[in-house]
């Protein structure tokens, strides 16, 4: 697989312009649940699609941050959310299932609705797993698949094609959950729920902490 990701030159700058008018928006639905889960990070975080850094918001003044996302027009973005919040910024243009970072040489990771796009989740779970040092945390906030035969299911079905040509390949229905099961973590708490908002394709979510 190559390192590199070509973002699509015309979807790439209009999801960038979109998650930067979201991200205000975005913090009112996931931020209680951001704020607890990264209370307690190191100096340095690894984020899995960082996207227009809506995150650095949740993180200490100072962090380093090594961003790594694809998505070349969110990194004016990333570099301005840098600047306001006062995060140590490196971005890697990289795919999440091709992490170019050394084995076991990090504690902290994060990944928040991002595992719905990446083209292999499960090679990039087990790259996640593979930068973690022993008993280092992956958190992580994603949307999953509704239970079948629901009204959720059938406007995920419906909604599907256009929503992943549309979101540079979200998956609207994709089983995360049972991934996050698979990948061998020594320790995994993982809260199943529903957090209603306009943007039906995207509910249910899990959130959690997953220990290597």
């Amino acid at each position: 697989m190559a390192n590199k990701f070509q973002t699509n030159a015309i979807r790439g700058p209009i999801n960038a312009f979109i998650f930067k008018m979201l991200s205000g928006y975005m913090d009112r639905l996931f931020g209680n649940s951001k704020r607890e889960l990264f209370k307690n990070h190191p100096e340095t975080v690894v984020e899995i699609g960082s996207g227009a850094g809506a995150n650095m918001r949740y993180l200490k003044k100072g962090t380093r941050l090594i961003a790594i996302e694809p998505n070349i027009y969110m990194h004016n973005n990333l570099k301005k959310s840098a600047e306001k919040y006062g995060i140590d910024l490196e971005i890697k243009s990289l795919m999440g299932e091709a992490i170019d970072l050394p084995d076991a040489s990090y504690d902290f990771v994060v990944c928040t609705l991002v595992l719905c796009t990446v083209h292999d989740p499960l090679q990039c779970l087990q790259q996640i797993k593979r930068i973690l040092k022993p008993s280092g945390i992956f958190i992580f906030i994603e949307h999953v698949e509704a239970r079948e035969n629901t009204m959720l299911s059938f406007i995920q079905s419906l909604i599907h094609k256009p929503w992943h040509w549309f979101f540079e390949g979200c998956h609207t229905n994709r089983n995360t959950k049972q991934l996050l099961e698979s990948v061998g973590f020594s320790k995994l708490e993982l809260e199943t729920y529903n957090l209603y908002s306009p943007f039906i394709p995207i509910i249910p979510q899990v959130h959690g902490s997953a220990i290597k």
